[in-house]
């Protein structure tokens, strides 16, 4: 017999629902989750004893109020996967609109609907891997390429607009500057600067002494250079002027991100983060934990710093101190791109699965 209370709830009387009780907290954790957080000092609490002793379980506050992926560490979820491919994946950026942008080994670029995750386009021309993506601040798309080139495409209907030529090797990293100049790093040692109105080549940085595999924007206009040479250069964007050399890291500079409070964050083949002061590039904090190449770091819409590496992990780290507080995906191969979503969902590209993950 089921014996329920509905219009009246005693607070210390168990509610027997048998088929509520007989589904275990790793099952009953993930239905929980998606229920709006107001509810759960009240209506879920009040459903039965289990739901009651879930909500107030410490996995349950530390997801509802400290970390939302608490769920996926502990394998009781997995992340949704957009699509498969047969080529690997080594880019991604999100356009204006919500599409989704992946650059491949096999020269394309697909188009992906965040809205829908269908596939509705392939953008084709370049002759090498895509190996660099961005974003202009008019929409248009920036792909940079083995084959040397950077080629421009329409934001609206992915139309070939443009190519820009005059590196001499790869492509291997892009970015947006404030007032629109793109800037393009390369296996060339070189940063090459032009204008995103119409694509005419401005200025060339020369100060590295290995490629230039990652490029960032600080808030202040700033450019941040991370070279296969140890280093991070620093260059104004008004004028390309070298300002400052950060060192510290004991191998290839291969990720850069810029957090909410000017933060730069540098991820090398040493396995470490490093975090230096955008004011006057003083090293402010070392995070470790990786066993293998740190290859991607983003900042989360939570100021959270997400890192992928060689060794198959993403870690979470506090956006405030630096502390770790979680590990994510946990696969066998390495996580080679992160991104971060308009509605901050986290993306993620594993090279053993050749699958986008969303989480």
């Amino acid at each position: 017999m089921v014996t329920c209370c509905v219009n009246k709830v005693e607070p210390h009387n168990r509610l027997k629902l048998p088929i509520m009780e007989a589904l275990p907290p790793e099952l009953l954790f993930p239905i929980l989750q998606w229920a709006p957080k107001e509810m759960f000092n009240g209506t879920i609490a009040l459903v039965c004893w289990q739901w009651r002793d879930v909500v107030r379980s410490r996995s349950m506050q530390h997801f509802l109020f400290s970390n939302r992926f608490y769920a996926y560490e502990k394998k009781w979820i997995l992340p949704k996967t957009l699509g498969r491919h047969t080529a690997d994946i080594h880019v991604l950026a999100f356009g204006q609109d919500g599409r989704i942008y992946l650059g491949s080994t096999d020269c394309t670029i697909r188009v992906w609907s965040d809205i829908d995750e269908t596939h509705p386009q392939t953008l084709e021309g370049h002759t090498g891997g895509v190996l660099a993506l961005a974003v202009g601040l008019d929409g248009r798309i920036y792909s940079g390429s083995g084959d040397k080139t950077i080629r421009v495409w329409s934001g609206t209907d992915g139309t070939h607009l443009q190519t820009l030529e005059g590196h001499t090797q790869s492509v291997l990293a892009l970015a947006v500057g404030l007032d629109s100049r793109i800037y393009s790093g390369s296996g060339d040692l070189t940063i090459r600067v032009w204008s995103g109105t119409n694509g005419t080549h401005l200025q060339t940085l020369n100060g590295h002494t290995w490629g230039v595999f990652a490029l960032a924007v600080g808030h202040d206009g700033r450019i941040y250079s991370g070279s296969w040479d140890h280093t991070i250069c620093v260059w104004s964007g008004t004028d390309g002027t070298h300002l400052q050399t950060l060192t510290g890291h004991t191998n290839h500079v291969f990720a850069l991100a810029v957090g909410q409070d000017g933060r730069i964050y540098s991820g090398s083949w040493d396995h470490t983060i490093c975090v230096w002061c955008d004011i006057d590039g003083t090293r402010l904090q070392t995070l470790k934990g990786h066993t293998n190449t740190v290859c991607t770091i983003i900042i989360g819409n939570d100021d959270c710093i997400y890192s992928g590496s060689w060794d198959g992990t993403i870690r979470v780290w506090s956006g405030t101190d630096g502390t770790h507080l979680q590990t994510l995906n946990r696969r066998t191969n390495y996580v080679r791109m992160l991104a971060v979503g308009q509605d901050g969902r986290i993306y993620s590209y594993s090279g053993s699965e050749r699958a986008v993950n969303i989480w």
